[in-house]
């Protein structure tokens, strides 16, 4: 964060000067700009990549809540469901103590994307990354990746629903065999949530499990019965993201 993003007048002028020298800066699909003490590869034609280069990241106070909690609750344990291009998972290695930290991300582009990141942050070795859809089954199902520029509407399809490819899936009890942890999780896969739960549920029973989850209005009452019975809480929301722990 620049020494000046606190002054009250700077925090309005600074986004807008970035967008316009992104309006007039070179053209060149791909850039790298650094953020929040990071190196990003950049795609300026995508709406995600775009809103880290003028506001510096997407979903500001959910990143700075969701860091806090990690940091009180001394999370050992980080796992980025749907990671996109490794914002979350990239600024918890920096700015925690989490000694295992596992991101999922099925969609192939994504994936290459949050590769590049690891790769020109050195944190290859440090953050373990899987191309797999986190689900409720270990297979393979279909698949429809969001329309350019909104790459990040990637999204595993219902079973009525056609899709453009496919892409592995696994439970996350088979990955993650862990008991007696503080696990921090932050889950945004485009309404998979209620299967991606299903497949992890001695995960979330084994362990003390704080969680950010992606759920719009429609599907929010389902999934807290669906929490409720596994004795995880409803204690917070920022947007469409709500927050769960047993505590």
């Amino acid at each position: 964060m620049s020494s000046f993003d606190g002054i009250p007048i700077l925090k309005r002028l600074i986004p807008s000067l970035r967008k316009r020298r992104h309006e007039l800066g070179d053209p060149q699909q791909y850039r790298l700009i650094k953020r929040e003490g990071l190196l990003f590869l950049v795609d300026y034609t995508a709406w995600a990549d775009k809103t880290a280069v003028i506001h510096g990241l997407a979903e500001r106070p959910q990143t700075e809540f969701l860091l806090r909690e990690i940091t009180d609750r001394g999370a050992g344990i980080f796992l980025d469901i749907g990671a996109h291009m490794g914002s979350y998972a990239m600024m918890i290695r920096r700015h925690t103590n989490c000694r295992r930290i596992i991101a999922f991300e099925p969609d192939p582009m994504n994936f290459a994307h949050l590769q590049a990141n690891l790769l020109i942050n050195r944190m290859v070795d440090s953050i373990e990354s899987h191309k797999l859809a986190v689900s409720d089954t270990k297979g393979v199902t279909g698949f429809r990746r969001g329309e350019p520029p909104n790459d990040v509407w990637s999204k595993i399809c219902a079973p009525d629903e056609q899709g453009d490819s496919f892409v592995q899936t696994a439970r996350l009890d088979d990955m993650v065999a862990v008991t007696g942890e503080t696990i921090a999780l932050k889950i945004d896969i485009e309404g998979h949530e209620g299967r991606a739960i299903a497949g992890m549920r001695e995960l979330l029973r084994n362990n003390s499990c704080i969680m950010q989850v992606e759920c719009f209005e429609e599907r929010l009452p389902a999934f807290e019965r669906l929490m409720d019975e596994l004795g995880y809480h409803r204690f917070h929301a920022i947007a469409p993201d709500h927050y769960f722990s047993r505590t």
